[in-house]
């Protein structure tokens, strides 16, 4: 994979720069360059609203410190290095298709009509197999609308899913009717900033984008799970409906998966060799979803009579010409559930399914369900699209509640609500400008008055509904005929039941109608003392 080596611990002033690689002598900004004149522009992204500044070589923390006590967002731009590496050039059969049942998926869909945005070191054309391309796409790098790519990389990681099929060349691309958005965020070294790679998502999202992949990730071994630069470029994409797609990372490590593969909205992907065990290099752990073909360039076990390396095989360009070559990694499984994610669409499954699609159809490895090794186990193309048409759409979960006001203090049930899953909160919000959670609660008003209450309820899937009522609330207290017999006794009097037989005012004798305006009561039950 395209391995991203750096940390974000760019929410306080206290941070490492020396942990993880940086561009030296630049800082990203939210906003426009005007804003900040004091320092030299190196580029402003468009879509993102990213900029760079030149705040020259060791300057880097002092300024980040004084824009943001200027009130400016701030931070280092890291920079994303690759990490997979290829092997001398062969043509064999494809054994990493073969394993996620490619050639029964073909039978029910080919992927047409569904964009997929390859985020890496461009695309290079003019090979003689041939890839599938929607657009001339973007290069991000050097701001121009040729991403080629002097890698390989990027092409490679292409092919996987879209390469040209049954035209008598080479090899095939399991979503070969889908089409490429190359957005080269990587220069021709396998390196690139986060900014770069930022505004690469918004680019794709903008530009039509059904699924992204990328197949580039922080460093497991830094535990990082967020990014101010790249967190909201995520979002924006889930936001969209685009299904975004990740390599889990090369380290081997064990408690947790790369950024962003960790991020909640995106599919995290890990690497089996053809053996259908999860690869030496493959990370596991947190945040690790599926696992799909990576290879292992180490081992032959896929039996083919040339014993030939088991890695991913695809034509691409490495700067010494076009050939087939094998490549390992999470770079290259990645891209199969990417693939993967483009057939679905096309057998029409919704963005929404697509995740528990391929996690509900896997073909477990270790143990029956999730384990951390191999998260929900091997993809599996075709099993998945057959469950396209049996998938029961999730439905948010119905918001209702309960009210009992006594005075001023009034509580709060929710037990009413309703999920075709499980509610996992409940949020309120009072009207009297306080808010709390829980699914019994109560809240005390401190004057009269008619309050809004709203009631937010949030599911297991992440889909939330909310309710309201207009609650009225007073501090005087009226009694309420609980015995239906149309006599009411004030709660002055500490009864509060309409009993008709008020002993307090003539002890032994019942009450009747003529006594009402000298019992000190309610009798009427209209809220007003009698007399």
């Amino acid at each position: 994979m395209r391995y991203l080596l750096f940390i974000s611990a760019l929410l306080t002033l206290s941070l490492n720069l020396h942990a993880a690689p940086f561009v030296i002598g630049q800082v990203v900004v939210k906003g426009d360059p005007w804003e900040f004149q004091e320092y030299s522009k190196v580029k402003h992204h468009r879509e993102s609203g990213l900029t760079v500044l030149d705040v020259g070589p060791g300057n880097e923390r002092g300024a980040i410190m004084r824009l943001r006590s200027r009130g400016h967002w701030a931070a280092l731009n890291l920079i994303a290095t690759k990490t997979a590496t290829a092997n001398d050039p062969f043509r064999i059969y494809q054994w990493h298709f073969d394993r996620i049942q490619a050639d029964a998926a073909w039978d029910l869909a080919t992927g047409d009509g569904v964009q997929v945005a390859v985020l890496d070191t461009g695309l290079a054309s003019g090979g003689p197999d041939g890839i599938k391309v929607c657009s001339e796409g973007k290069d991000i790098v050097n701001d121009d609308l040729s991403p080629v790519d002097g890698d390989g990389h990027g092409t490679h990681v292409s092919g996987t899913i879209a390469q040209a099929t049954n035209n008598g060349i080479g090899v095939s691309g399991l979503a070969y009717n889908a089409c490429i958005l190359p957005v080269k965020v990587l220069d021709d070294n396998g390196s690139g900033s986060f900014a770069d790679i930022a505004e690469g998502i918004y680019h794709a999202v903008n530009h039509g984008a059904d699924v992204i992949n990328m197949s580039l990730g922080i460093s497991a071994r830094y535990g990082i799970t967020n990014d101010p630069v790249m967190d909201p470029a995520l979002q924006y994409a889930a936001e969209e409906g685009v299904v975004v797609v990740a390599a889990a990372g090369n380290d081997g490590h064990r408690k947790n998966v790369s950024y962003p593969a960790i991020y909640p909205t995106v599919i995290a992907v890990g690497a089996t060799d053809a053996r259908d065990q999860v690869a030496r290099y493959s990370n596991r752990g947190a945040g690790l979803d599926v696992v799909a073909p990576g290879g292992d360039t180490s081992r032959d076990d896929d039996g083919d009579p040339q014993n030939y390396p088991d890695g991913v095989l695809q034509e691409t360009d490495i700067g010494s010409g076009w050939n087939y070559y094998f490549f390992q990694g999470t770079s290259m499984a990645s891209p199969h559930v990417s693939a993967t994610a483009a057939l679905l669409l096309s057998h029409g499954a919704a963005p929404g399914n697509i995740r528990s699609l391929l996690q509900d159809n896997t073909k477990d490895i270790y143990e029956n369900g999730y384990d951390s090794t191999s998260g929900w186990g091997l993809i599996q193309a075709y099993d998945s699209l057959v469950a396209v048409n049996s998938v029961t759409v999730n439905q948010p979960p119905i918001a209702a509640f309960a009210d009992n006001c006594d005075g001023l203090t009034c509580s709060f049930d929710a037990s009413a609500s309703s999920d075709d899953g499980t509610i996992v909160s409940y949020l309120w919000s009072f009207g009297d400008g306080s808010s709390d959670t829980g699914k019994i609660i109560s809240n005390s008003y401190a004057t009269d008055g008619s309050y809004e209450v709203i009631l937010t309820v949030e599911d297991n899937d992440g889909l939330s509904s909310a309710t309201k009522k207009i609650l009225s609330v007073s501090a005087t207290q009226t009694c309420t005929d609980n015995d239906a017999d149309g006599f009411c006794a004030g709660v002055e009097l500490g009864v509060n039941d309409c009993n008709d037989n008020d002993n307090q005012v003539y002890p032994g004798h019942n009450d009747s109608k003529g006594r009402w305006g000298r019992d000190g009561v309610d009798n009427d039950c209209n809220g007003i003392i009698d007399g």
